[in-house]
């Protein structure tokens, strides 16, 4: 493993949240990071929270539509899963930030596979079982959220 690279990557993705933190904010409401909560520590599944949303924010070195798919670990479908069986009323939300902006997908709002994805670019093979979203059900955040506020602009 190279661990120098997996710090560049972890640094990078950190610095990303904290960049968007107040863009999301502006959307969601005051936002709070898992991380500090003792409760969910510092590998929970979700980066962000309040008592209406959880988010989890991926960050891509990429163009959204580079590929014609994102993904995101199956754990956090489990998760957001477990989550909604206790509390139905609350909202999940899985985030990349890309080069071309912020994109997004509602837990189970559309079709997904789940399928092996990973990369190997860090001197080992990092694949597991992860879940598949088509670029026909990522929505720019600008629209997502519209539609989470119930505006038609």
């Amino acid at each position: 493993m190279d661990y120098k690279k997996l710090n560049k990557d972890l640094s990078y993705g950190f610095k990303s949240e904290n960049d968007i933190h107040h863009i999301l904010e502006e959307e969601f409401g005051t936002l709070f990071k898992s991380k500090f909560n003792p409760e969910m520590g510092q590998y929970y599944e979700f980066d962000k929270y309040n008592e209406e949303y959880f988010i989890e924010i991926k960050t891509r070195r990429i163009k959204h539509n580079q590929y014609e798919s994102l993904f995101f670990g199956k754990n956090k479908l489990i998760k957001g899963d477990e989550l909604l069986k206790k509390r139905p009323q609350l909202r999940i939300f899985y985030l990349w930030r890309c080069t071309d902006g912020i994109f997004g997908w509602e837990h189970r709002s559309s079709e997904y596979e789940i399928c092996k994805r990973g990369r190997c670019d860090r001197g080992k093979d990092e694949f597991d079982d992860c879940v598949d979203i088509k670029q026909k059900n990522i929505k720019p955040l600008k629209n997502l959220l519209d539609n989470i506020n119930g505006s038609n602009e």
